[in-house]
């Protein structure tokens, strides 16, 4: 790694930390206190997010209900990826606690567990790859921790998530298989 590559490195890991601190210089009156945005009832929350791994990128949507007294989004979220040359569509339930309750910077942790559909179509892989590989119907779970910063009407979200599928094996000599981890960063909005 050279020296220019590091200092980019650098700045870019300083200016994604202090993210948190700018976000509380601001007005705590301009923003609303919560993600729940002073709702006393049960109501609609939904995000869309983009982020990328090491092994590809991701755009995602969920939609759900959020409850305002204790904070815990639950809904369903859909998901199109593209890792390692393969295309996935991936559904799934997906649940949220925000914490602490109130606060324009809240932050969250998260789980989503569902299905991933492999689209057939052309692998880029060719590591005993068939050209045309068929669809394939894999279970998969994603753990996830991140922040969200309010605004009046919007909330920014951003956030890691750390997946396991059938479709990312790491294979060693002491484990014959075992799902391995696809960590990726995303930002994204709530409304």
């Amino acid at each position: 790694m050279n020296k220019e590559s590091m200092k980019k490195q650098i700045l870019i890991t300083a200016l994604l930390l202090a993210i948190p601190a700018l976000s509380f210089a601001g007005n705590d009156k301009e923003a609303r206190p919560s993600i729940t945005r002073n709702a006393d009832k049960v109501k609609y929350a939904g995000n869309v997010n983009a982020g990328i791994s090491f092994i590809g990128a991701y755009l995602n949507t969920t939609h759900g209900v959020i409850f305002p007294r204790c904070n815990i989004y639950t809904g369903g979220s859909a998901e199109y990826s593209f890792l390692w040359g393969m295309n996935l569509i991936n559904v799934a339930a997906d649940g949220k606690w925000f914490y602490p309750r109130k606060g324009r910077v809240q932050g969250y942790i998260g789980l989503e567990a569902g299905v991933s559909f492999l689209l057939s179509g052309i692998s880029f892989e060719d590591v005993g790859n068939e050209p045309y590989p068929e669809g394939d119907t894999q279970f998969f779970i994603r753990p996830g921790l991140g922040m969200v910063v309010n605004f009046n009407k919007v909330s920014l979200d951003i956030g890691i998530k750390c997946g396991f599928s059938p479709y990312a094996i790491l294979s060693t000599r002491h484990v014959k298989e075992m799902w391995a981890p696809i960590p990726s960063f995303g930002v994204g909005l709530w409304f």
